[in-house]
């Protein structure tokens, strides 16, 4: 597992409705319905050269980047669906 995704780009966010097990699904930010939800929802976020960047709801609502990049293994990617494992 690395935190790379080549591939993979944009933002992303935790549709924890949908996770399988120890497999977390992401939707992408923006063009994705999400249902109401009371708990904030954790975002991962690709840039072109494939790195990526976690970020945590923070008191306030806002997003707060989260330090270091997260380790995880891509299981599956699409232009609306990402499903992730993390290390």
């Amino acid at each position: 597992m690395e935190p790379r995704a080549p591939g993979v780009e944009g933002g992303w966010a935790h549709s924890f409705e949908e996770d399988e097990g120890d497999i977390r699904v992401y939707r992408p930010r923006g063009r994705f319905p999400f249902p109401p939800s009371r708990r904030g929802r954790e975002t991962l976020d690709f840039s072109p050269s494939g790195g990526v960047t976690a970020g945590m709801p923070g008191p306030d609502d806002r997003t707060v980047q989260q330090p270091g990049a997260p380790r995880i293994e891509v299981v599956e990617a699409g232009p609306d669906i990402l499903k992730v494992r993390f290390a």
